[in-house]
């Protein structure tokens, strides 16, 4: 190939053509944890998926998989605790539309999500909103492994919106002997049906396995 220069133009050979060219290690190291951050993040989102309703994932799969591409590698190994403080619907923030703040308690065998009701708990977004619940998510297990994740779910009860219950709404679980990230969301009600819009959702990973 001919190649110009300031100072003029020579022949090269093309890069390979003698010695094979090699992919810097950078390039080695990322393809490879994308060999392993892919069918991860797969897992996951199945797993997920049954409660994901009303949420907006747009490019959900592809931040997974970074977060689990940074934990590969700053400790070497995939790990769910890498996704602490991941939210799932990052264009419509969590703490927007709850605007109470959790108490989480924890012991060895037990997880305890604490919520103020009150009438600030959830935003009002639209007039149509009449109810609101919560529901804690719990998945648990071995994450580079195929079927190597359960699930398991606890819901709130239903709360009127912009109500002063002058109350807790507590959702507790039993913690496994396996690895775990706790998933906290926030669902709108219109009426008798689902809220439309996913402005009126929001879900987040509130705790994980230390």
């Amino acid at each position: 190939m001919w190649v110009i220069t300031k100072e003029g133009g020579y022949w090269r050979r093309k890069r390979g053509t003698v010695k094979k060219a090699k992919l810097n290690r950078a390039f080695k190291e990322g393809n490879y944890f994308m060999q392993l951050s892919a069918p991860a993040t797969r897992r996951i989102m199945q797993k997920l998926k049954p409660y994901m309703d009303g949420l907006y994932t747009g490019r959900l799969n592809a931040k997974i998989s970074g977060r689990l591409r940074m934990g590969l590698k700053e400790t070497g190994k995939l790990s769910l605790r890498c996704l602490k403080g991941f939210e799932l619907q990052q264009g419509h923030r969590f703490e927007r539309l709850l605007q109470a703040q959790p108490d989480i308690q924890q012991t060895p065998h037990t997880l305890t999500v604490s919520i103020p009701i009150a009438a600030y708990t959830v935003k009002r977004i639209n007039t149509l909103v009449t109810n609101y619940y919560f529901e804690l998510v719990l998945l648990y297990g071995d994450v580079s492994k195929e079927n190597g994740l359960r699930t398991e779910s606890v819901d709130s009860d239903v709360y009127e919106i912009a109500k002063d219950y002058n109350l807790f709404c507590k959702l507790s679980m039993a913690l496994p002997g396996q690895e775990w990230i706790a998933l906290l969301k926030v669902n709108s009600i219109e009426g008798n049906e689902p809220a439309m819009s996913h402005k009126l959702y929001g879900m987040k990973v509130v705790e994980a396995v230390v």
